[in-house]
């Protein structure tokens, strides 16, 4: 028997979802009776809903910044969504893109056109994949489906180097910035000549209005505008001090040795690192092309202080890089080619290289306990090489923590660190912590490199089971299945780590990508800094 009310009730359920049909009936008409340009507005805005929606979900569930499940969804409910976001920007596009230093580059460059009076809307927040360029657009969209502030704005894009020629098929950048081309995770881009080719095809598409940012101690990078018609920058070091020999250069791994024209090893009369320097192929005579923007003289002041002579066709200024390490000087000289090309003034380039700060996990200092700990990311050979170099180059022991993932996103193939000149890091420690994934393959690399086992702290991302042997020699049964080992996991290394740097001391952890991710989530655990998708510039 039907209780007392329920049929008002049900009737009063049935008028709800019938206004709610009504509206959605509603809105479907209107938009066909809307102009194209209208409906894709409508579409667009319906991928912001959708994507801000996804991102507010995984944040409040603790599942992550929401960044790239924002950029997964806006792109399922419109494919297109980049583009139209995109062209809607008054100042247009950059892309930077590379091995290494693309990050910072694109710091430096907001930077500097911030200073200038621009709005710079950029993937910071996302990935470098199409997924994280279009979660940067869609968290900074309207339900409408218009950009927001896009008047007197650029966006400033870090691109994947696999990625590149999909999003240069979707946005036709105003400058094209290409760092640098290193051997990296193998096992997803295969050698330097396959990422080569598809940066070459990406270059096919780009209209003459594009301007190419090249850098011309790298003989790959210098040379993949030969048969671009549209304007080209190259930038470079002219410095002979910082020249491997006269700096009794070490060990380094070299990606690209051969001429691309006659297959002849080039000659090189300058050689900074890896590859990069000023070369010449003997036999055709293709050599490095003279920069546009360059650095005459380069002295370092202290660890993470540079200062630099730039010298442009009309200008020659001091600079000030607050970061360490030869390669930022490369980041600073492609930031400040990008705004020669767009002809920002040298006060905002300036004051934009010497304010900024550094990004995710690239020099990144971190309160902690009493501490300080610096963030080194070094994800391939000829990174860590470099991070090596510029931690050790003035012979003073440091308090270090190695931490060696080999998950996808690092690469599965950790055989490169055989080609990584560990023999500096001997001698050169007052504690030395090694985690990770493959903390025993670093451990063994660190041996063979002449670090005594008793001078390092081996602590394994999961707990070993012991092997016993018999009498014979053969494994023994295990008598406890619970693990023996006493000390693993990411918290424990950094806690480990922590407890050997004395109070007012700097612990350098240097990892691999997803080894930076963890550090820095458990840092954020801690309070000690905040989420890397918080605090994005606006």
């Amino acid at each position: 028997m039907r209780k007392k009310g329920s049929s008002q009730a049900l009737s009063a359920g049935s008028r709800t979802r019938l206004r709610r049909l009504q509206h959605i009936r509603a809105v479907i008409a209107a938009a066909k009776q809307q102009g194209p340009q209208d409906a894709l507005n409508l579409r667009a805005g319906l991928a912001v809903i959708g994507a801000r929606t996804a991102g507010a979900l995984s944040r409040r569930l603790h599942l992550g910044g929401g960044t790239s499940i924002a950029g997964v969804v806006a792109q399922c409910l419109y494919p297109d969504i980049v583009k139209h976001l995109a062209s809607q920007v008054e100042y247009g596009s950059i892309t930077v893109t590379g091995t290494n230093g693309k990050t910072t580059t694109c710091s430096l460059i907001a930077a500097i056109l911030g200073n200038s009076g621009l709005r710079v809307w950029r993937n910071r927040e996302g990935s470098n994949l199409m997924r994280g360029i279009a979660s940067s657009l869609a968290m900074h969209a309207l339900p409408n489906g218009r950009l927001r502030k896009s008047g007197h704005a650029i966006s400033v894009f870090e691109v994947d180097e696999a990625v590149l020629p999909q999003i240069t098929r979707i946005v036709h950048p105003r400058v094209a910035v290409f760092t640098n081309l290193f051997r990296d995770q193998l096992d997803r881009y295969g050698e330097v000549d396959s990422i080569a080719t598809h940066w070459r095809e990406a270059i096919q598409q780009l209209p003459s209005t594009t301007t190419l940012v090249l850098n011309a101690d790298d003989p790959t990078t210098a040379h993949l505008g030969n048969d671009f018609t549209g304007k080209i920058l190259y930038y470079g070091i002219d410095d002979p001090s910082l020249d491997l020999e006269a700096q009794n250069g070490r060990h380094q791994v070299m990606d690209m040795r051969t001429c691309p024209a006659c297959a002849s090893d080039y000659v090189y009369e300058l050689r900074f690192y890896s590859h990069l320097g000023h070369y010449v192929c003997p036999k055709c005579g293709l050599r490095r092309p003279k920069p546009d923007v360059r650095v005459l003289h380069a002295q370092s002041e202290s660890f993470d202080r540079l200062r630099i002579q730039v010298e442009s066709d009309e200008h020659r200024q001091e600079v000030v890089i607050a970061l360490p390490g030869l390669y930022n000087i490369y980041n600073a000289l492609a930031a400040i080619t990008t705004a020669e090309a767009l002809h920002i003034g040298w006060e905002s380039i300036l004051t934009g290289i010497e304010q900024a700060k550094p990004v995710f996990g690239r020099g990144e200092y971190i309160q902690a306990e009493g501490r300080t700990i610096c963030l080194l990311l070094a994800k391939n050979p000829t990174g860590f090489n470099e991070v090596l170099r510029t931690l050790f180059s003035n012979a003073t022991a440091k308090h270090v923590l190695f931490l060696l993932n080999d998950n996808i996103a690092d690469g599965r193939d950790i055989s490169w660190i055989w080609d990584v000149d560990f023999e500096r890091v001997a001698g050169y420690t007052q504690t030395l912590v090694v985690s990770g994934t493959r903390a025993l393959d670093l451990a063994l690399r660190l041996k063979y490199a002449g670090v005594a086992q008793q001078e390092m702290t081996i602590v394994p991302s999961l707990p070993a089971r012991p092997q016993r042997l018999d009498a014979r020699g053969r494994k023994a049964p295990q008598q406890n299945e619970h693990a023996t080992q006493r000390s693993y996991g990411l918290k424990s290394a950094l806690n480990t780590a922590l407890r050997q740097t004395p109070p007012g001391e700097t612990l350098f952890v240097v990892p691999t990508y997803t080894g930076l991710l963890e550090v820095h989530r458990e840092l954020e655990q801690r309070g000690l800094t905040s989420h890397y998708w918080e605090g994005a510039p606006q």
